[in-house]
């Protein structure tokens, strides 16, 4: 689910690129969506608020990553690990855990079974004390997690180097817009340096587990 606001203000965006008419509202809004959804793909976060949601198969073991395909056999309590990992930080919440019969019904695992760690990032679904992850019957996309991430409801909470970042990214594709040859210094489908610097001590290279 999409974000109800972006984090930096259309008013700050044109201020950075130096636009002084409304013509162009529009276009500059769109970018500042376009740019926050880059900055958030290249950081491994969500800025504002958003909930998502991870499919899996099945949990992952303890010797596997979870997306490497196929393992014989169940999921016991001898071969799992005792967390996952959940892409997006700052994670702030988990709403659910629900696990598929073949017929596709649902059942909501209890809360009371797992500790959700959002200090680490990325955080953590993990397994209370004499728990274990619950199987489910249907092969594919057989568990949802559905969580919510993000710094808050607004941009206040999002950090400045981040919203920086972000203004600098829609001036950047503003002056680069439409045009048919660009040097390689200033291609317009590359960020440049500077706002990659601003990026990289905020991100993430989520592995899995």
């Amino acid at each position: 689910m999409p974000p109800s606001v972006e984090p930096v203000l259309l008013a700050d965006a044109k201020q950075q690129a130096r636009i002084d008419t409304s013509a162009d509202d529009a276009l500059v809004t769109a970018l500042i969506t376009a740019a926050r959804q880059w900055a958030e793909k290249y950081t491994g976060r969500a800025f504002i608020t958003q909930t998502w949601q991870l499919t899996l198969d099945l949990w992952p073991g303890a010797s596997e990553h979870y997306w490497d395909g196929m393992r014989q056999g169940p999921v016991t309590a001898l071969d799992q690990v005792n967390y996952i990992s959940l892409p997006k930080a700052p994670l702030q919440s988990v709403t659910s855990v629900n696990y598929y019969d073949n017929a596709d019904n649902a059942t909501l695992w209890n809360a009371g079974n797992y500790f959700v760690d959002s200090v680490r990032e990325p955080g953590r679904l993990a397994l209370r004390l004499g728990a274990v992850w619950p199987v489910p019957s249907r092969l594919s996309n057989g568990i949802v997690i559905t969580y919510v991430a993000g710094y808050g409801n607004d941009g206040t909470s999002v950090p400045e180097p981040i919203k920086t970042a972000i203004r600098q990214l829609v001036a950047h594709w503003y002056e680069y817009r439409g045009e048919a040859a660009v040097t390689r210094a200033t291609d317009a489908t590359m960020a440049p340096m500077v706002i990659q610097a601003l990026l990289d001590p905020y991100r993430i290279r989520f592995s899995g587990v």
